[in-house]
């Protein structure tokens, strides 16, 4: 990680009961961030926990509507981790879009509520820094099995 995470964004994790996961590299040929100028692009992330637990399923079918707000907020959490990790939250200057894919039957059509999971806590956690454009798409699989992936463009100071 890349500095210490600032006193303000500290406070603010810490006021919701959250911590940065320490996440690994990836399993596959691919970098889990990359800068480009000041543009940090940040490889998509699964709503695998920082124990390490998958939060899987498919909306509408054997997970709620609430269990994907959770594992949004899982994904949104790691993807604050990958942004640390590449450039360090005091660079982050403003989160530009995100790309969410929900683990959606074919009836579920709330992958909206599901995504702002991810969303709130970006503003939460980042202030006026994590607003953001968004996509929020429903897709019949994820990655081993995951009910969530996001992945963020963010502008960064360099």
């Amino acid at each position: 990680m890349i500095g210490e995470i600032p006193a303000r964004i500290r406070e603010r994790l810490a006021e919701r009961s959250l911590e940065l996961p320490v996440l690994g590299p990836p399993r596959y040929a691919y970098e889990p961030a990359v800068l480009c100028g000041d543009v940090l692009h940040v490889s998509g992330q699964i709503s695998r926990t920082a124990a390490g637990k998958l939060l899987r399923g498919t909306l509408g079918e054997d997970a709620t509507t609430d269990d994907g707000v959770a594992a949004a907020r899982v994904c949104a959490l790691n993807l604050l981790a990958r942004m640390h990790e590449a450039v360090g939250l005091a660079n982050v200057h403003r989160v530009v879009k995100l790309n969410a894919w929900v683990a959606s039957s074919r009836d579920f059509v709330d992958q909206p509520t599901v995504v702002d999971g991810a969303s709130q806590l970006l503003r939460d956690v980042l202030g006026d820094a994590g607003g953001h454009a968004r996509t929020a798409l429903a897709v019949h699989v994820l990655p081993q099995g995951a009910l969530v992936e996001i992945d963020a463009v963010a502008a960064v100071r360099v």
